[in-house]
């Protein structure tokens, strides 16, 4: 059963309250971002900044401490800096949508369904834009953001953009469901929410990362397609990746190894852009 967005007055009214204001915002919108990411990370207790500090060092060892706190600090600002973009793209038309996102490697998704992987990089909401405004037709997995005030509105903004959503503990179906009638299924690798995980090497350790997009794969026949967007100036960038055929009895630490190797040169480039501020190596502490 498909899980609809609670579009009530109030969740109506309160994301258009908000988006209003996001655009009111005009060219201050990054400024007001950056300054509300850094009073979020100031507000933090010492061990969670230390926390992101410590595993952007993992990814980049050869930083020294100062300048791992610096860009634990920058990968706050630049989270709230997408939530802000992604709220003020609620929805853009799509030839909008055309002119502000570059994709590359559109001929992956050109034709039949797949599911598209992805981590907490970059920013995915305006990737799936980038995605919609090709023709695809996405189905995602959504849990509970914040509160259910906040979660609704999330839900209809991504409902409004064409979005089919499921809540974790009913996804399955429906997911295997979409993949066979044609649609396309978006997921996150990394902070799995639910569902079987698995081990694998990423971004300078172990971490552990979601089973589900390899046994979506092996279950329908469907490919994973990795993609990653992030923004470069005042654009974004959507870089859709070749896809990887998984068989009914591949090894699923082996199929998401494959893929998130192909996610991490990415982050590496961009590493002000990756969101590590929860436990991400399995041998820490």
């Amino acid at each position: 059963m498909r899980e609809r967005p609670g579009a009530t007055l109030a969740t109506r009214a309160g994301l258009r309250t908000i988006t209003g204001a996001v655009r009111l915002l005009g060219p201050f919108r990054a400024p007001v971002a950056t300054a509300i990411g850094t009073a979020w990370y100031l507000k933090q207790p010492s061990p969670v900044r230390r926390r992101a500090a410590r595993n952007h060092l993992r990814l980049t060892p050869h930083l020294r401490p100062a300048q791992a706190r610096r860009l634990a600090r920058t990968s706050y600002r630049e989270y709230v800096r997408m939530i802000f973009d992604a709220i003020w793209a609620d929805p853009l038309p799509l030839r909008r949508v055309r002119d502000l996102v570059q994709v590359d490697g559109a001929e992956h998704v050109a034709t039949g369904a797949g599911v598209l992987v992805t981590s907490h990089f970059g920013n995915w909401d305006i990737g799936a834009s980038g995605g919609m405004s090709l023709g695809l037709r996405m189905s995602t997995v959504m849990a509970p953001i914040a509160s259910p005030a906040v979660t609704a509105m999330v839900a209809l903004s991504r409902a409004r953009k064409g979005f089919e959503l499921f809540t974790p503990e009913r996804a399955a179906r429906g997911l295997i469901r979409g993949l066979r009638s044609g649609r396309w299924v978006g997921l996150m690798a990394d902070v799995p929410e639910a569902g079987p995980t698995v081990v694998v090497p990423f971004c300078g350790g172990r971490v552990r990362v979601s089973a589900v997009p390899a046994r979506l794969a092996a279950a329908t026949g469907t490919p994973i397609v990795p993609t990653e967007c992030w923004r470069e100036g005042a654009r974004w960038k959507l870089r859709i990746f070749g896809p990887i055929a998984v068989a009914r009895d591949d090894d699923e630490i082996d199929v998401m190894s494959r893929v998130v190797a192909v996610l991490e040169p990415e982050i590496r480039r961009h590493p002000e852009q990756w969101y590590p501020f929860h436990e991400v190596y399995e041998d820490a502490g």
